[in-house]
């Protein structure tokens, strides 16, 4: 929330479990907008590889959201 405050750039990256929660603390900040990428929940039980490649596949979506290129 810093980050939004401060004009910059930002976006939540929250498990789907979370993802109410997110959307309500920005709010709650003045932040309706916050834009908020979800992964799957939950990830802590998943084997690394497979947390990886999430990872892999959500990389470009989250950098298009952020305004960067792949």
């Amino acid at each position: 929330m810093a980050a939004a405050h401060e004009g910059k750039t930002a976006v939540v990256v929250v498990t789907a479990e979370f993802e109410s929660l997110a959307h309500t603390m920005a709010a709650n900040a003045g932040r309706v907008g916050l834009r908020v990428h979800v992964l799957p929940y939950p990830l802590e039980s998943r084997p690394e590889a497979d947390v990886r490649a999430i990872a892999k596949e959500h990389w470009s979506a989250l950098l298009a959201t952020l305004g960067a290129g792949t």
